[in-house]
């Protein structure tokens, strides 16, 4: 839930909340980081190609489990924190981006799973993890753009009223 702030509008999310959003995208960026060393620097060839790594599966186990609890808690972003900064034009450009990769991240995702084949999947695997590599950075922008931009319009509320 986020919380009321005595000098002006605020959209931040309650400790809980943040937690819940930060260690999810821990979990999704750790295990996909993971994922790519060990599929790509980790396969040893074998008597009938590449052998993967032993750890590589578990790595997809664990981040299609964190992509689950992401679809929850990003989805839980939209009535509140979304809906109230888009309202009072906070942080607009950096959170429809972030509203972007996670869409395009979901598509890619499920192509990956359910519709790609021998053909499509390199390129489709690409796309994804390169845009998950970018997430970590742009959420870290909009995190510190919106803290910024409170502090402003805080500091111009105090003064208004001094």
């Amino acid at each position: 839930m986020n919380r009321p702030s005595p000098r002006g509008d605020t959209v931040r999310l309650g400790p809980w909340h943040q937690g819940f959003v930060y260690g999810v995208t821990a979990a999704l960026v750790v295990s996909g980081i993971a994922w790519v060393v060990l599929h790509y620097f980790f396969a040893r060839p074998g008597e009938y190609g590449p052998t993967i790594h032993p750890a590589e599966p578990w790595m997809l186990k664990l981040h299609g489990a964190a992509a689950m609890a992401g679809l929850i808690i990003y989805g839980s972003l939209l009535p509140v924190h979304i809906r109230r900064a888009w309202a009072i034009r906070r942080n607009i450009f950096l959170g429809i981006g972030l509203v972007l990769f996670m869409l395009a991240l979901t598509v890619t995702g499920y192509l990956l799973y359910y519709a790609g084949d021998e053909e499509t999947r390199p390129v489709i695997s690409a796309v994804h993890w390169i845009i998950g590599l970018v997430v970590p950075a742009v959420l870290i922008w909009h995190v510190l753009s919106g803290r910024a931009q409170t502090r402003a319009v805080q500091k111009q509320a105090l003064e208004t009223h001094a």
